[in-house]
């Protein structure tokens, strides 16, 4: 297929795709809920038509419901269907990343993701690419962002206890997947503080209602910086970092990726960091890199906590230490009994730092508001 894809959607009705440069797909909006149903339709006819693959898991049941459009990231446009979740991508990722972590998890039977019932495939490029995702729509569920900063304000830590052990067994069975062992995912990573701007002004018009300024903000980053990345070296200079033990790994994994249904606790979104190079998600990583930014944003949630809470920044320092200690504590124990290799705590700690500058760079180029969470934090932990 070229750079154009056109679907029939029946009825005398098509959709045409546009493939930019950055695999971003260009339809209009109002095409998206006729994609929904024709995915669906797709899905479940266990049906593959030029310049397209389906693949089914399990029956997806629709009665007379339309999808109802609920949000747009970066990433996906995203519709609830009946009792489904369909995610429509807005670019394309070559390495199918998402897909072969749901499949993996899906064949080990992992019981902490949503349902997942089958996707579309775009052959572009020669390859075969995810384009449409069906998962379960978990009703009455709560985002990391909001649960965590409550239990944080509330000293309640037992979830951390049960996080430790689920992230344990995600990368326990995440191990099977295969990964590029060239890459090196430290190097490829660290390329990614060239992107760091030196100055920053915020969009004209930005709402930051509620939000400390975000140039405010940048401002003490810039006074933080030379610390900060002192400290940073001293970190890095001590590691003995080596490719051998690397994985799979969900690659973004902080509070906000939890979705929290009554007592239980649902890992979503395997695309990876939303700022690191696209080679990383072909290669491996460490499984300290979702330890530490598991840690790192038990410290956001802090900041978020005391934000709307309209509590000092830095009063729920001592909960976070202890949220942080508990989190490590319950991993390594459920990963010794699975058998895991221990986990290297020097590299958990430069990482663990590292990761505010990371989020830094998200805030930057996504949602200046946001700049607040890592850089309060830093300041809080730079003393």
């Amino acid at each position: 297929m070229g750079d154009m894809a056109i679907i029939d959607l029946g009825a005398g009705k098509e959709v045409r795709i546009t493939h930019t440069p950055e695999l971003a797909l260009k339809f209009e909006p109002e095409d998206l809920s006729g994609l929904a149903k024709w995915a669906v339709e797709l899905i479940n006819n266990k049906q593959d038509i030029p310049g397209f693959r389906s693949q089914s898991v399990n029956k997806i049941i629709i009665g007379n419901e339309d999808p109802e459009y609920i949000e747009v990231d970066q990433s996906n446009s995203s519709f609830r269907y009946g009792n489904y979740l369909v995610k429509i991508r807005k670019k394309l990722d070559l390495t199918n990343r998402s897909i072969r972590v749901l499949s993996a998890l899906s064949k080990s039977r992992f019981e902490n993701t949503p349902k997942y019932f089958g996707h579309v495939e775009l052959e572009v490029f020669g390859k075969s690419v995810e384009f449409i995702t069906v998962y379960e729509f978990i009703e009455n569920s709560t985002d990391g962002w909001t649960w965590a900063p409550q239990k944080l304000v509330s000293k309640d830590l037992y979830w951390v206890n049960q996080l430790g052990q689920i992230c344990a067994e995600m990368h326990r069975d995440l191990k099977p997947i295969l990964i590029d062992e060239i890459i090196n995912y430290l190097e490829v990573s660290e390329n990614l503080i060239n992107n760091l701007a030196n100055d920053y002004k915020k969009p004209e018009n930005y709402d930051f209602q509620g939000y400390p300024d975000p140039d405010e903000v940048f401002e003490l980053w810039q006074e933080l910086s030379n610390r900060y990345f002192t400290k940073l070296k001293q970190k890095k200079d001590r590691l003995s970092y080596s490719n051998k033990n690397n994985q799979m790994t969900h690659g973004d994994f902080h509070v906000g990726q939890i979705l929290k249904v009554k007592e239980n606790y649902l890992i979503i979104d395997f695309d990876g960091s939303p700022v690191l190079q696209a080679e990383t998600k072909n290669g491996g990583a460490p499984v300290e890199s979702d330890v530490a930014h598991f840690l790192t944003s038990i410290a956001l949630a802090a900041r978020v906590a005391e934000r709307v809470n309209k509590l000092e920044y830095g009063q729920l320092n001592e909960v976070v230490k202890s949220a942080q200690d508990a989190f490590l504590m319950s991993y390594q124990d459920q990963a010794r009994s699975l058998g895991l290799s221990p986990l290297d705590l020097g590299l958990v700690e430069y990482l663990s730092l590292r990761q505010y500058l990371f989020e830094i760079i998200y805030a930057q180029k996504y949602l200046p508001r946001w700049i607040y969470a890592p850089v309060i934090s830093l300041q809080q932990e730079l003393g």
